[in-house]
Formats: structure tokens, sequence, C-alpha cells
């Protein structure tokens, strides 16, 4: 049971260290196209993709916010609170709630750009 364990141990964090350095397929590309667009935009609907794609990533920062924020009450919560680690995810939620922010305030310039095209 024991070995089973260790395997199984073994194969999840295989999984995720695979996940996070290989990342989502398809995701590069995109972000290739939007550093080209950044450099290159002159249409309006140049400036409308990029705004778009400001937009997700607005919306990605909004979720771990939230998550991060789940995790710091969870922390604050549980039977033995651990003020520190509360603190630390309380800090990232705050600073995804910031980079969301910023991200939207990008999508609405590249929107005022792509009107003025």
């Amino acid at each position: 049971m024991k070995r089973l364990l260790t395997l199984a141990t073994a194969l999840i964090a295989t999984f995720i260290f695979l996940f996070f350095t290989v990342g989502v397929p398809g995701n590069a590309s995109e972000e290739e196209e939007i550093h080209s667009l950044i450099e290159t935009a002159t249409t309006p609907e140049d400036h409308m993709k990029i705004a778009e794609f400001y937009e997700k990533q607005a919306a990605k920062m909004e979720l771990k916010a939230s998550s991060h924020a789940s995790m710091a009450d969870s922390y604050k919560n549980r039977g033995k609170p651990l003020p520190g680690l509360a603190k630390h995810c309380g800090n990232l939620s705050k600073k995804y709630k910031g980079a969301a922010e910023e991200y939207k305030a990008m999508a609405i310039e590249h929107r005022e750009m792509a009107k003025e095209k």
C-alpha cells in the first residue's frame, strides 16, 4: 500500500510539473500573435484583438484573485489558523485584483485606439 501511495504521488507530481512547464497548447501562439500586434497594430481590428486579449487576461487575474481570497479565508478559519499563510494569500489576491484592473485599463485604451482609426 505504501508503495502504491509513493507511486501515485510521483505520478501526480510529474503531471503537475509537466502541466506548468509545457503549458496549455495554443496559449503561447496567442501571446506571440499579441506581441506582434502590439508592435505593428494599425487597424481598428488589430486594436480590438489586443483589447480582447487584455480582457481575457483580466478575467484570468480575477479568477486567481478569487481563488487566493478563498484560500486566505480557509487559512484564517481552520481549526488552528495559519495567519502567515492567510496574509500571503490575501496579498496575492490584492495583487491579482490590481493586475486585472490594469489589464482592463489597457483594453479600454486599445478600444479607444480602434475608434480613432
